[in-house]
């Protein structure tokens, strides 16, 4: 299936389903080849999937985004919504863009120690 993600906007709450097709990520973060990236999405958009997805976001109430459609959302509020992947921590990132990962021992406060009268 296709990375669905959902954006509340920071200002107003109002949610946004946001659809990345596998032809974008391959193209943003390398994860296969443009060529298998398209045969899926073409699978899964004759599928229904995609479509059945879309329902389901607007059925609950969210906005339908797709982000080879339109990368810049702005809410009826007037707040513009960061849809860039790599901005989000949730979402995992490359090793090289994650720089050097923090191993070991997480120090904890020592309790104080009781003195016995």
């Amino acid at each position: 299936m296709a990375l669905l993600m959902t954006f509340p906007c920071g200002r107003c709450g109002k949610k946004y389903s946001v659809y990345y097709p596998k032809k974008f990520i391959a193209s943003v973060y390398g994860t296969m080849t443009p060529v298998q990236a398209e045969r899926e999405d073409a699978e899964e958009l004759a599928s229904g999937a995609i479509d059945a997805a879309k329902r389901r976001a607007e059925t609950d109430g969210k906005v339908w985004v797709d982000v080879s459609q339109e990368s810049k959302v702005t809410c009826t509020c007037g707040k513009n919504l960061n849809l860039n992947l790599a901005d989000h921590p949730r979402v995992p990132q490359r090793k090289a863009a994650a720089g050097t990962r923090q191993t070991g021992l997480i120090a904890f406060p020592e309790a104080p120690k009781k003195h016995h009268s």
